[in-house]
């Protein structure tokens, strides 16, 4: 009877030992894991935040809405990055972000990738909630998924956590405390989710899959106009950079309309080129956020030279329309589709033109502040009288 319990005794140890290095092993990975997620929500949400308060910190001749360029040397800090439109790969400039070096489960410090149609230095011509990003996504069985919030369903950014590496992956120390230069560019030894960065066309992602254990984080257009339509300041901000390019455009006579249209007793298109403008929307402190949201202003000038149309402030030559974010059925994502006045103004504000009456449109940018975002489709129109 001895032998036996002994037997028994001993076996039940053994499965108890297995018992708890499975376990051990399984709560170690789940700790890696949350330490992973919680790192790529840390950086993501500091990136939105830089985005969303560009402007307000250290530039304040600059927009709301630009993200940085990556850290590629190892510092911490961002760099200038690459050329104009072109998408920009390197670690997480975690002191540009008054983060710490953000680390995922494996220890490695987390990557960055950022589109050139949204990064700081050099900016893009054009930044509003109508550009688009450049990443696009894949399942792991390789079917792209659409993003919501933007128009293409591309990511603006990445925040990439490498993980530990893999099979031919060389990684060294580096001098910087993540790793430096050439480290932070030598990306094939730590990112295998993304595919080709060069030139300005999109980059197709793939985490998760055999080829690599990537985890991802993205950040959309919307994300970032969506905290900023939240604030009570950014309707009257808009509506200042509405106002000055209305001023400029109330000259005697009345600047030509570009690409006009017919519309009733006013011809109505883009406006002129602003740099040949003069007046407050050439102030140095809006010069930057005029040029990025001048695509959503349709101007009207009366074809004869009266003050044709009626407004509650009185009688005008001319009319400067914002056009709000696109609705169903306004695609804004080709030049062709941003030259299409159909694209930004809604039918009741083309009937008003046609019959010469403003007053029946709002003068003020009203922005919904609500958790749901809906788009702003109501347009708005100045008098220029």
């Amino acid at each position: 009877m001895f032998l036996p319990a002994l037997l028994v005794l001993g076996a039940l140890g053994a499965v108890g030992w297995l018992l708890s290095h499975q376990t051990s092993a399984a709560s170690r990975q789940l700790r890696q894991d949350m330490q992973t997620a919680h790192a790529l929500a840390v950086a993501r949400e500091a990136l939105i935040g830089f985005a969303a308060t560009y402007r307000s910190k250290e530039h304040p001749d600059a927009d709301f809405g630009y993200l940085p360029c990556p850290d590629l040397d190892g510092d911490g800090s961002s760099e200038t990055c690459g050329t104009k439109d072109q998408a920009s790969v390197g670690r997480l400039p975690y002191l540009t972000l008054n983060l710490p070096d953000l680390r995922d489960g494996a220890g490695e410090c987390l990557w960055y990738a950022v589109a050139g149609s949204v990064k700081n230095n050099p900016k893009p011509d054009v930044l509003n909630w109508d550009s688009t990003g450049r990443f696009r996504l894949h399942d792991t069985g390789g079917t792209a998924i659409a993003l919501p919030g933007d128009q293409t369903g591309l990511a603006a950014a990445l925040v990439i956590a490498a993980g530990p590496p893999r099979a031919g992956q060389h990684r060294s120390a580096g001098p910087a405390r993540c790793g430096g230069d050439p480290e932070a560019r030598n990306i094939q030894h730590y990112v295998e989710a993304l595919g080709a960065t060069a030139g300005s066309g999109i980059i197709d992602v793939r985490p998760g899959t055999e080829a690599s254990d990537d985890r991802v984080a993205t950040i959309t257009t919307a994300d970032i106009h969506s905290q900023l339509k939240r604030r009570a300041s950014y309707g009257p901000y808009l509506q200042s950079l509405f106002q000055a390019t209305a001023a400029c455009l109330a000259k005697n006579p009345l600047p030509a309309v570009v690409a006009p249209q017919a519309h009733g007793p006013v011809e109505l298109g883009l406006l002129p080129p602003l740099d040949r403008l003069s007046g407050p929307c050439r102030n140095t402190e809006l010069r930057d956020a005029i040029a990025n949201w001048a695509e959503m202003m349709r101007y009207a000038r009366c074809r004869d030279g009266s003050d044709c149309l009626a407004s509650s402030s009185g009688r005008c030559r001319g009319a400067l329309i914002f056009g709000g974010e696109r609705g169903g059925g306004q695609p804004r994502i080709t030049p062709a589709d941003r030259q299409s006045t159909a694209n930004y103004l809604e039918a009741p504000t083309l009937a008003a033109l046609a019959a010469g009456q403003l007053g029946v449109l709002p003068e003020r940018i009203a922005l919904p502040f609500a958790s749901s975002d809906p788009a702003v489709t109501t347009d708005v129109a100045l008098c220029i009288p």
